[in-house]
């Protein structure tokens, strides 16, 4: 064994140290740091941000702006703004993208130097009895304590780490693409939900309306009962027909705010409920084509990008264990030193090595064949992904067509309602209809206007869905569907 002072060994640790920092540490925190500069969406490189500056005490901040001790109007921006911010769904994806990228730089530690230290205390000598005397020596005790410090350092391994932190580097990308996914369903969760609080609170406004109609029908009734014009029959109608009219309102009223708790909910801030929304359902037309949408959609897809990050990872993962039947190259070095008895005696080492570590055939190659099998699956998943974001564009772009379609019937069918509701109204003004007529013209208004509204909902959903497939939101054309603000 060759043997050295202190000094030389502490040489000998110090160039181990340099030549890791200088050489393999520094490629892989070069390979680490290189996907940050991935282009996100404007949302996801905010957060990140926000994040990178204490994102805890940013988090508390935003959420304590919104008490219900403040009143606001929002509109779907401020909406998705807000969930961007606060929703929980996506600080754990962000989190979890934390966890993915620290392992990359955990398979890069196999590059960096393992340093080994401890102190064995022990009781040493050697005794005779009083009758021996070997050699005219004498029998000693003594009591010492042994330091040692060792270290070691991995030079190469014929790309086993490098591969293993490609397949980790690939499994961190795919969680990026996880988020933005995320992101994406929660942008798609807050539009359906404004949209259907719109909806809502259009349904109490036309029950509202059809309250006070049914109180205007009411007065009237009562007024021809007393010249004897009509029978009490029409006012015990008028009085039921109003109480349903004030229990759907009712009902409406509920169904309003539980979408409204349900949109705070996902906005990330369950407990604010003092607020109001400034938009109504959208009649802006789209352009696109479902050709194109499917082009952007396989371009941009996160859903489908993740699906190829992991079959890229699957790559890796198949070139990790091949090589596992390559040694490995390393150097070391080693100090130890006995002190506190009657002889100190000190050891040191330092070499270099070409190593195994627990080589087993038959392992590694039913590892390759799992690693074989485990890429066919993710390529076949990758494929299936496809199908369905293929299915699912061509399926919601459809869906927005007939949507469209729905709105101009549904609008034809209101105006007429509308003018059939304007004359049976007319004629039971003029003593000539009755309380039945009146309440079917009534009843029929009222559903084409619910019909219409529901029409629109239908829509605005069907694009917030399309957007959701394609993985961007679409364009909207010049045009409206319809050039109207109020159907009433």
């Amino acid at each position: 064994m060759m043997r050295f002072n202190k000094i030389k060994i502490l040489a000998g640790l110090t160039v181990m140290c340099v030549l890791a920092l200088s050489s393999n540490i520094a490629y892989a925190i070069v390979d680490v740091n290189k996907n940050d500069k991935v282009k996100t969406e404007r949302h996801i490189i905010k957060l990140r941000k926000d994040k990178k500056n204490n994102q805890q005490k940013a988090q508390t901040e935003v959420k304590s702006e919104y008490t219900n001790d403040v009143h606001r109007v929002f509109s779907l921006e401020d909406c998705v703004n807000v969930a961007i911010k606060c929703n929980p769904t996506i600080r754990a994806y962000l989190c979890d993208e934390d966890v993915y990228k620290s392992r990359i730089g955990q398979a890069w530690s196999n590059f960096f130097p393992s340093i080994t230290a401890g102190i064995d205390i022990e009781r040493s000598g050697q005794r005779y009895s009083k009758d021996v005397v070997i050699g005219g020596r004498s029998q000693y005790m003594t009591m010492g304590y042994l330091p040692n410090i060792s270290g070691e350092m991995l030079l190469f391994d014929f790309g086993k780490t490098k591969a293993t932190a490609d397949m980790v580097r690939r499994m961190y990308e795919a969680k990026q693409a996880d988020t933005k996914e995320t992101i994406n369903t929660v942008i798609y969760d807050i539009k359906t939900t404004y949209y259907n609080v719109l909806f809502a609170q259009a349904q109490v406004n036309v029950y509202e309306d059809t309250v006070k109609d049914y109180e205007l029908q009411l007065a009237q009734a009562w007024g021809f009962y007393k010249i004897g014009k009509k029978a009490k029959i029409d006012v015990v109608t008028a009085e039921y027909n109003l109480g349903k009219a004030q229990l759907n309102l009712v009902k409406a009223k509920s169904v309003l705010e539980i979408a409204l708790v349900q949109l705070s909910r996902i906005m990330g801030i369950p407990e604010y409920t003092n607020y109001e929304l400034s938009d109504q359902l959208l009649l802006n037309d789209y352009k696109n084509d479902v050709e194109s949408a499917i082009k952007t959609a396989f371009d941009v897809r996160p859903e489908l990008i993740s699906a190829k990050k992991n079959v890229d990872a699957a790559k890796m993962n198949l070139r990790a264990k091949r090589r596992d039947f390559t040694p490995d190259i390393g150097i070391f070095a080693g100090y130890g030193n006995r002190l506190g008895n009657k002889y100190n005696v000190y050891s040191s080492q330092f070499g270099a090595a070409l190593s195994y570590s627990n080589l087993n055939l038959m392992r590694v190659k039913k590892e390759i064949d799992e690693a074989k099998a485990a890429l066919k699956k993710s390529e076949a998943e990758y494929e299936d992904v496809k199908h369905t974001v293929y299915l699912n564009v061509k399926k919601n772009y459809i869906d927005l067509q007939t949507a469209k379609q729905e709105i101009l019937i549904a609008k034809l069918a209101l105006d007429q309602a509308k003018e059939q509701y304007r004359q049976v109204t007319g004629r039971y003004k003029a003593g000539v209809g009755d309380a039945i007529e009146l309440k079917d013209g009534e009843n029929t208004y009222l559903n084409a206007r619910l019909d219409f509204y529901n029409a629109m909902l239908n829509y605005n959903v069907a694009a917030a869905s399309l957007e959701k497939e394609i993985g961007v939101p679409i364009k909207f054309s010049d045009e409206l569907i319809l050039d109207i603000t109020k159907e009433r």
